[in-house]
């Protein structure tokens, strides 16, 4: 009899240091996943490679990366009407229009700004997300010279490899010819939509080496065939049109030269999906970790329980016996 009960305790004490050792892998499984999870974001740089040195490029972050790899505008661009979620060539290139006329109209807060030094300028600790860096316009031999935005979205992934070091060449600065007139025109590719609304605003900006505002507003309807032309405007700037107030449910995209734009207005689909630009689908981040020890705990506990109530019918078995 005491034999019996001996064994019964061995192979109990057994079966309940097996558990804690499940246990114990499970736990750190989990705290491993949240390092992981906490890698995933501040870990992230981009450097910008320039020969125009002493050049100041201003960093903004313009989205987040949700949970389910796809982007949302942040707080300071909700009102940008961007698709955010297109990182193709085209899309990003959009973003980066649009996105860089909406910062010098609304001047939001920037990540920091740097110089180019050395042949380049580098932003390191960065989170998840789209960033577009902007330089400031430089004069040179009495021109002004405009730089192209840099848009990158962070992490990306090259031949299946996640890459979060961007390095990126600028190109070199383009002259800004003069243009006493700028001319702006509206479409909308809403298959004549209901919710259309009836005008919008649009906003000039003029831009030179010393920094930007707005010069004019103008507003869009069917009585002027939603365009506007601005005339006899004042030389050695940089003026580009922007939507102020983009309509609900619709984005907008831009085309178009110095002196002329299109502004497209477009319904924005049901369910936005990423548009990769080299390998499709971008690795997702923020697993819900939160569960994992609740379940656990309340499995362990379950097994606990139920190899205790095996033991106390085995021992009044082997106490009847």
């Amino acid at each position: 009899m005491k034999k019996m009960k001996t064994v019964q305790t061995k192979k109990l004490s057994e079966k309940v240091l097996a558990l804690l050792l499940v246990f114990l892998c499970m736990a750190s499984l989990l705290v491993s996943g949240r390092t992981a999870e906490a890698e995933e974001t501040g870990q992230n740089s981009i450097r910008l490679k320039s020969g125009e040195e002493g050049t100041s490029f201003t960093l903004y972050k313009a989205a987040d990366k949700k949970d389910d790899g796809t982007f949302a505008l942040t707080k300071d661009f909700a009102d940008a009407g961007i698709e955010v979620n297109d990182l193709t060539t085209d899309g990003l290139a959009n973003a980066g229009a649009v996105l860089s006329v909406y910062i010098e109209k609304n001047h939001p807060q920037p990540v920091s700004s740097m110089k180019i030094t050395g042949g380049a300028c580098r932003w390191t600790g960065l989170e998840d997300g789209l960033y577009i860096a902007v330089a400031t316009p430089i004069s040179r031999n009495g021109e002004l010279l405009e730089f192209s935005p840099v848009v990158a979205y962070l992490p990306y992934t090259d031949n299946g490899t996640e890459i979060r070091d961007l390095d990126s060449d600028v190109k070199p600065p383009s002259t800004v010819p003069d243009s006493s007139k700028y001319k702006v025109f509206k479409v909308w590719k809403d298959g004549n939509s209901a919710a259309r609304p009836k005008s919008v605003e649009i906003s000039l900006i003029q831009q030179n080496a010393s920094g930007s505002s707005v010069y004019d507003t103008c507003v869009l309807n069917k009585n002027n065939n939603w365009t506007w032309t601005w005339k006899n405007l004042p030389s050695g700037y940089i003026y580009k049109a922007v939507e102020n107030n983009v309509p609900q449910g619709y984005t907008q995209t831009v085309s178009g030269e110095r002196s002329a734009i299109v502004i497209t207005n477009t319904t924005v689909p049901e369910k936005n999906k990423v548009t990769a630009l080299k390998s499709g689908k971008l690795p997702q981040t923020g697993q819900l970790w939160w569960p994992v020890p609740v379940l656990v705990v309340v499995g362990l506990l379950c097994l606990l329980v139920g190899f205790w109530k095996r033991a106390k019918d085995e021992k009044k078995t082997g106490d009847r016996n």
